[in-house]
């Protein structure tokens, strides 16, 4: 399954009552409909000064747990058969896990149609890749926000630039074998950092990447980096959007990216985009994490999601929605998915 072409149908679909009608459609017949975000740990081994990591507080508060390999069954029982997509790696690094392939195989046995893992890449070694991609997994996305060294270590806190691009070359040998996995690179950028996009292709064209989704700066958390503006780059943005399309096309890449930069930064960090696909985030992103499972009074230990939806009247909430107003569906919205998607296949 390609879930790229997915979030094309998905942003291509305007109507949010015709979304929301497929999708009740597909909840009460019990097929697949969620994106599962699964962190197995809740740790890091880097210090982004763009994430919530570099707030020693709310990582001494909040950031703690690791799933127990005893679990990974009763998760998979309970949840993977409603999952169109499964993402390990959300909120912190998967690597830390030390169960990760059998997290895979389980997806697997369990016919997951997409299995991901977001990554800093700087824990992955050549046996791990492997082993990754001979249990199932389809994708890797590596997190980047630096094309020099001096960037991405500085935004990377504790990362070596020299051991991503290692990583980086270990997956491209490994799509030798597997070419249907998929490497994809996360550019989270802002006004710092923006200006070596320019340089990305030429120090990055010689790996095998699959997609690239073009991240602007939000605020997660009271992380160290605080410069949240994207003003002076909003005119420089339209020109490289440009020249990554016309890069993306000469090499089979799937681009993702907004489609302005600009936001009214007094109000929110929202870009403004094309596509406004979020209105379902709320009943289709089912986040698991060692202390939390889809929503609060979710007792997955002891109650399958059939039951979950049963008690809560789901579907029926789901219905409701077909003739809610956008505006009122606005005040749940993340702006998670609102990138326009490209797909560039020969």
């Amino acid at each position: 399954m390609d879930v790229y072409k997915l979030l094309r149908l998905n942003s291509r679909i305007k109507s949010h009552r015709l979304k929301f009608l497929g999708l009740w459609l597909l909840s009460v017949s019990g097929k697949r409909h969620l994106s599962i975000q699964l962190d197995p740990v809740l740790a890091c081994n880097l210090r982004c000064t763009m994430c919530y990591f570099t707030d020693a507080e709310f990582v001494r508060k909040k950031m703690k747990g690791i799933m127990k390999k005893d679990d990974l069954a009763r998760i998979s029982e309970v949840i993977f058969k409603y999952a169109l997509k499964l993402q390990i790696g959300c909120a912190a690094e998967p690597t830390l896990f030390k169960d990760n392939v059998r997290l895979v195989e389980l997806a697997k046995e369990k016919k997951v149609p997409f299995i991901s893992m977001v990554t800093n890449g700087n824990l992955l070694d050549k046996k791990q890749i492997f082993d990754l991609v001979s249990a199932g997994l389809d994708e890797f996305i590596l997190s980047m926000h630096g094309v020099h060294k001096e960037t991405y270590e500085k935004f990377m806190g504790l990362a070596q630039f020299e051991k991503f691009h290692e990583t980086l070359s270990e997956i491209t040998a490994v799509k030798q074998q597997f070419p249907q996995v998929k490497l994809r690179i996360n550019y989270t950028f802002n006004s710092d950092n923006f200006g070596e996009l320019r340089s990305f292709f030429e120090r990055c064209g010689k790996y095998n990447i699959d997609v690239i989704q073009l991240r602007p700066v939000d605020k997660i958390g009271e992380s160290a980096y605080q410069n949240f503006s994207l003003k002076s780059i909003e005119d420089q943005y339209p020109d490289l959007v440009a020249n990554f399309q016309e890069e993306a096309i000469k090499r089979n890449i799937t681009l993702l990216f907004p489609a302005s930069v600009k936001r009214n930064e007094n109000q929110s960090l929202k870009v403004a985009g094309n596509n406004d696909s979020s209105y379902l985030m709320p009943y289709t992103y089912c986040y698991v994490g060692p202390d939390f499972f889809w929503k609060d009074d979710f007792d997955w230990r002891n109650e399958g999601f059939a039951q979950w939806q049963g008690r809560n009247r789901w579907n029926w909430r789901l219905f409701k929605n077909i003739f809610v107003s956008k505006s009122t569906l606005a005040s749940l919205n993340r702006n998670m998915l609102n990138y326009d998607v490209e797909i560039h296949q020969t």
